[in-house]
């Protein structure tokens, strides 16, 4: 049947093409390997000892080497020599078994090398194969699998025509030769594209090189053309230069002649200018000099007035012991003639019954006990007697300051005459005034010292409730062996009065003093508690519906923390500047009563009405000083947004105010010298802030707590950072990215930085203000580099944060309220709140960012336009202070 198969060999050639033209890729199952020899003799029965495969081969050689080792091993284990006929037996059957050995490893080494060739055409047939996959087909990659195939096929023909694999040879030679005309079909036809695109290219290459040679001749001619032209308008240049030479001649002359007169205008002008600085000058001298000749005289008044008040007491205390000495004298006189009477003129009843003993003039402390909460544990008792002469801070009773006119009346309370009855017995400071029965006939005064008298009222606790006492020794008390005292201050600590008063307890019997003692007692100092103290309240101001969507988001912020937020209806947009939230402290015997105090803006008292706060335990909210007039460039410079408050530093236990200056208008001076009458969060430190639009110091610092307690960052703005921020964006390729979106100040990144005007207006303010700025905070708050975090800000020039203030913030309990900056969106991210939260990253803060875009375009922020009732921590003060402080 083999000359069936060279037939379809043939055939297979002469229709090659025919089969190029449909053909597909090859199947992978043609060339794979696994079509062995073994399945190409599978269906082949076995016939008895004619082996059909290479292990069939492998069998029949092993068995053969069995057969002949057995008979070699017969041979040799007779036991008796075998027959001549027997022997010639064994050696044909020897001879024929190493016969057909030879003749069986001879097939196997044919079978090996056809299965060799085999394997061999199939990888080669599977490269040819994978070739023709390629989608890139060209006429060098049908060559190569033609001549994949050639070679497959050589090897198949290398297989042996007596070889088990014979005639599976024929069939893979047979489909092998048809792939082998496809190959050479499809190189034929790839020969013939890639002609017809050379000499389609060089087509084009000729239209090419013509259309070439036309344009250069075109552009000849233009150029020819352009020439006569230029001539023509150079020398109408020339003309034209000449006659605007002539002009600019004239125009010089012109202007030379108007820089004189402007230069000699300016000098009179500089002349007169200077002329009105030196009277300036010598009026500010003048004035200075009047206001150190009026300071010198107020000093010396001071110091007279405590001469004469020194003098006054010391006359006092001459009279008071005169009296005490007259008084003794008299009652030894009248002792004396008693005894005598009893001894001329004896009775049975005057033996019977002894005489009464006089009541001594002795202050001894079991007779005669006066003392308020000296040590401040909350009980009055006789430990209260060590120290209650001298006043201190961090010793000595405490007074309530409590005004009582609730912020209507035109008369300070401290100038009233009139004393009222105490409207909340919950802030009188309690004193005790205990008496022996020896004290019974005797009158009971309390007095206060001059210069206290008229900021104090003291009450009697009586059966009918508190009653007013008269502290000028005019009226004595309602006599009681424990009489309780109530003392309010009608003002706090002031640059008039130092807080404190002498009270003084004295026991007259007809007119004559028989024992006496003081006590000391001072105003509870007015502080600012510091953002790093817990927030319970937050206030706002509606305004409508344009800064709804800030009050809705303020509300999802502020309210998870735990504190509230109270919205309130009214013209103050700016809750920050309308007043200053605080606190004072008094001991009780189970805890430290504190009172939320507020200090009232003086601005526009009929626009700002006080704010109470939602708290059960406020006190009052009370107003310092005057109204001033200031000018339009400093009308915000007494807004409490320019009075804030560090957290403990070292030095200053409960923090340190500071403000800003802003040069010829600083902040109320009535307030800060209030501040420093307190003696506890003084002495304020005034910071450069005459640059700002506001005048204000919130918009430039604050104080951030961090996750540590006891421990904050300082938050600074820092134009230089807000220009870096600008120049790293358009390093990355951010230049058209808009920033400020949709505010009035809204541009491109790279439209900021070629406002070289703006851009060098917040580097000078970096050098100029902030840096020294930085400086001072350091060396007065004692402030480590690691503590200063500098924020990207940019400046307008008239001093406005040109972007959202992110430095203009509310911490509230672990978060932090933060104006959105409305920065570049970098792949869905603000890149400017992103920055911010990397900066206070290592903190551990977690900021809200809050649209405040009503209040930017106002010129403020999220603080300004908020304000907040903190809880002061429960440690009292005085014990955070040394002693006698």
């Amino acid at each position: 049947m083999r000359w069936v198969r060279y037939i379809a060999i043939a055939i297979v050639n002469g229709f090659g093409v025919v089969i190029g033209i449909i053909w597909v890729a090859v199947p992978t199952t043609v060339a794979q390997p696994s079509l062995n020899y073994q399945l190409a003799l599978s269906g082949r029965p076995s016939e008895g000892e004619n082996p059909q495969s290479l292990s069939e081969l492998y069998k029949l050689r092993d068995r053969l080497k069995v057969q002949l080792d057995n008979l070699a091993k017969t041979s040799d284990s007779a036991p008796f020599p075998a027959e001549l006929w027997q022997s010639a037996i064994h050696r044909q059957q020897s001879q024929t078994l190493t016969q057909q050995l030879q003749s069986v490893q001879s097939q196997i080494q044919i079978e090996e090398r056809a299965k060799y060739n085999w394997d061999d055409a199939a990888k080669l047939a599977a490269k040819a194969v994978e070739i023709g996959r390629t989608s890139n087909h060209s006429s060098a990659t049908w060559e190569e699998s033609q001549r994949l195939w050639q070679l497959a096929i050589n090897t198949l023909r290398l297989i042996p025509h007596d070889s088990f694999l014979a005639d599976g040879a024929i069939d893979k030679t047979i489909e092998y030769q048809g792939n082998l005309s496809v190959a050479t079909y499809e190189m034929q036809v790839a020969r013939s594209v890639e002609k017809i695109r050379a000499e389609e290219e060089e087509i084009r290459e000729r239209a090419r090189k013509e259309q070439e040679k036309k344009e250069f001749a075109r552009r000849e001619i233009e150029r020819k053309e352009q020439e006569k032209k230029d001539l023509a308008r150079k020398e109408l240049e020339r003309q034209e230069f000449q006659r605007q030479e002539l002009v600019r001649k004239e125009v010089e002359r012109q202007e030379s002649a108007r820089k004189e007169l402007e230069r000699q205008e300016f000098e009179k002008q500089e002349l007169a200018r200077k002329e009105l600085e030196r009277q300036e000058f010598q009026r500010q001298e003048l004035a200075r000099k009047e206001l150190e000749r009026q300071e010198l005289a107020r000093k010396e008044v001071e110091r007279q007035e405590l001469e004469r008040q020194e003098l006054a007491r010391q006359e006092l205390e001459r009279q008071e012991l005169a009296r005490q000495e007259l008084a003794r004298q008299e009652l030894e006189r009248q002792e004396l003639e008693r005894n005598q009477q009893a001894t001329t003129q004896p009775t049975p009843e005057s033996t019977a019954t002894p005489t009464l003993t006089p009541v001594t003039p002795a202050a001894s402390p079991p007779n005669f006990f006066f003392a308020g909460d000296t040590n401040r544990d909350g009980q009055i008792n006789e430990q209260d007697e060590a120290g209650k002469e001298q006043w201190s801070l961090s010793k000595g009773a405490l007074i309530l300051f409590n005004d009582r006119n609730n912020d209507r009346g035109k008369i300070p309370t401290w100038k009233q005459t009139k004393v009222m009855v105490p409207r909340r017995a919950a802030m009188l400071s309690q004193v005790n005034l205990t008496l022996s029965e020896n004290f019974k006939t005797s009158q009971l005064f309390i007095t206060a010292d001059s210069i206290a008298s008229p900021h104090i009222s003291v009450f009697q606790k009586t059966g009918e409730g508190w009653q007013p006492v008269d502290i000028s020794g005019a009226k004595p008390l309602v006599f009681s062996t424990n009489i309780v005292l109530g003392v309010e201050a009608k003002q706090f600590a002031d640059r008039n009065w130092n807080g404190t008063v002498n009270l003084k307890a004295t026991a007259q019997n007809n007119g004559q003093e028989i024992a006496s003692t003081t006590i000391q007692m001072g105003v509870s100092p007015w502080m600012i508690a510091p953002n790093t103290a817990p927030v319970t309240e937050v206030q706002v101001s509606d305004r409508g519906a344009v800064n709804s969507e800030f009050i809705s988001q303020l509300k999802q912020a502020v309210e998870p923390t735990g504190a509230k937020v109270k919205i309130l209806q009214g013209d103050r947009t700016w809750m920050q500047d309308t007043q200053k939230n605080g606190f004072v402290q008094l001991p009780e015997e189970s805890e430290i009563r504190q009172f939320n105090v507020a200090l009232k803006s003086n601005s526009e008292p009929e626009k700002n009405p006080p704010v109470k706060s939602t708290q059960d335990r406020d006190l009052k909210v009370v107003k310092i000083g005057n109204p001033r007039s200031l000018d339009p460039v400093s009308q915000w410079s007494d807004g409490y947004g320019n009075l804030q408050v560090t957290p403990p530093i070292p030095g200053h236990a409960m923090g340190r105010v500071y403000y800003g200056n802003s040069g010829n208008s600083s902040f109320n001076p009535e307030v800060l010298d209030f501040i420093q009458a307190q003696r506890i969060q003084g002495p304020p430190v005034d910071i450069d802030t005459s640059w700002l639009l506001t005048r204000q110091v919130d918009e430039i610092i604050n104080f951030i707590p961090t996750q540590t307690p006891g421990q904050y960052v300082m938050a600074i703005a820092s134009p230089e950072a807000g220009v870096k921020l600008l120049e790293e964006l358009e390093g990355r390729g951010y230049g058209d990215v808009t920033i400020n979106r949709g505010l009035s100040t809204q541009t491109t990144v790279s439209a900021a930085l070629k406002n070289r005007a703006l851009i060098q207006h917040n580097l000078y303010l970096q050098n100029q203000k902030l840096n020294p700025i930085i400086e001072k905070l350091k060396r007065e708050f004692l402030l480590g580099d690691d503590q200063i975090i500098q924020v990207p800000v940019m400046f307008g020039y008239s001093g406005y944060a040109w972007w959202p203030n992110m430095v203009n913030s509310v911490p509230v309990n672990g978060k932090l309220l933060v104006s959105n900056p409305r920065g570049p969106m970098i792949e869905g991210v603000d890149y400017t709140q992103e920055r911010l939260r990397q900066l206070l990253l290592p903190a551990g803060v977690s900021v809200s960012f809050l649209d405040d875009r009503y209040y930017q375009e106002l010129k403020g922020n999220v603080q300004s336009a908020t304000n907040t009732v903190r809880k002061p921590e429960d440690q009292p003060f005085w014990q955070s202070l040394p002693n006698n402080y």
